[in-house]
């Protein structure tokens, strides 16, 4: 059985191509609720199947590496915004988690803390990114987007887009909180700020972020509450099989 302390938060990686698709139905379809079934049987494309299946895996497999629960056993739950989380009844201590998928990779974060927040998008798609800017992000946001040159806007808009998406994720609200309520900044660099619009109530000492490097073309954020404490390891690993995994290394860009 994995350790996870309070202290941290693991990362679990899985890429589309180290899973065949026929394999991964034999071995993982009758892990499925009901619903979850009637749910991959609805997409149409074989893409889409297997993506959820494999979101689906990821979740049971690697949730078995921190409890005593058989991958088929696990139930969840859903929040009114469909935020799920493990069934209480089978937590025996804390434990939650957070998926996020983007072209043929996903990303499962694990974590002590409820508010756990993890988003990965595939950074190279062109996007009229001021456009959107103007719609969807904060005045200061939107400034500091439109001052850097035109060949950096794409990278720094997908970094503001997973920042954004990993706190709403792990508030627990999705798009349920307008995304100008709240504002992303960059020091030299390194370091990530946050401020609240007062309409929102949250404060920016409650929370860390962190974007983390990934082999192109994806980008990828962290975000955790955690009021009392304190995050100091994100640890990474890569699934390579329903019960095969590595270490990976985690490169902070930023936090």
């Amino acid at each position: 059985m994995l350790q996870l302390d309070d202290s941290q938060i693991h990362l679990w990686h899985v890429q589309q191509a180290d899973f065949d698709t026929a394999e991964l139905a034999a071995q993982c379809l009758d892990w499925l609720t009901p619903a979850e079934l009637t749910r991959y049987h609805r997409y149409y494309f074989d893409r889409h199947r297997k993506q959820f299946l494999l979101g689906r895996m990821l979740m049971r497999s690697v949730l078995t590496q921190y409890g005593e629960v058989t991958p088929q056993h696990w139930r969840f739950v859903e929040n009114p915004y469909g935020k799920p989380s493990i069934d209480p009844s089978q937590r025996s201590q804390p434990l939650f988690f957070n998926l996020s998928h983007s072209a043929d990779r996903l990303v499962l974060a694990i974590s002590r803390h409820e508010a756990i927040g993890v988003d990965i998008e595939c950074s190279d798609k062109s996007r009229r990114v001021l456009k959107i800017a103007h719609r969807y992000f904060s005045t200061a946001e939107v400034n500091e987007l439109e001052a850097l040159p035109h060949a950096s806007q794409l990278a720094r808009f997908y970094e503001l887009w997973t920042l954004k998406e990993a706190y709403i994720k792990a508030c627990g609200l999705g798009l349920a909180i307008p995304l100008r309520q709240f504002s992303f900044g960059f020091v030299a660099d390194s370091r990530i700020t946050i401020s609240f619009a007062r309409e929102r109530e949250d404060a920016p000492q409650s929370w860390q972020f962190w974007q983390l490097q990934l082999n192109a073309p994806f980008a990828l954020s962290v975000a955790v509450k955690c009021d009392r404490c304190e995050i100091h390891q994100l640890h990474s690993f890569e699934l390579k099989g329903l019960q095969s995994f590595e270490s990976v290394k985690t490169v902070i860009l930023r936090n």
